[in-house]
């Protein structure tokens, strides 16, 4: 379950981009600036769609390896890269990072889930 519902997440979004302060409206809700942050950035580059909870996506190495040579040539945060690509969190994206560079492209091949 999402910590935040969609609803409540475009209600920050407006306010933002109605007054344009990340840190306002953190006190005011009592929320990170970090998830504003995030929220704000996808809302402008995919919609309100962005904003709703997604299930589990697996990603394809392809996939994976041309997220990373992204971040790379725009020399992107891992934040503005996963905002790019509609990717739920940075962290993922920092993940694929450190894996890339352990183990090259078979490191990003989707593992079996289960046991």
């Amino acid at each position: 379950m999402s910590k935040y519902s969609t609803q409540f997440k475009l209600k920050v979004v407006t306010e933002y981009l109605k007054y344009g302060s990340y840190l306002r409206i953190a006190n005011q809700y009592g929320i990170h600036t970090t998830d504003i942050r995030k929220w704000v950035l996808t809302h402008r580059l995919h919609g309100v769609a962005s904003l709703q909870k997604r299930g589990y996506q697996p990603y394809t190495a392809q996939f994976k390896l041309s997220v990373l040579e992204y971040m790379s040539s725009y020399n992107a945060s891992p934040r503005s890269t996963a905002a790019h690509f509609n990717i739920a969190s940075a962290s993922t994206v920092l993940i694929w990072r450190r894996l890339y560079n352990e183990g090259g492209i078979t490191a990003l091949a989707p593992k079996p889930r289960g046991r």
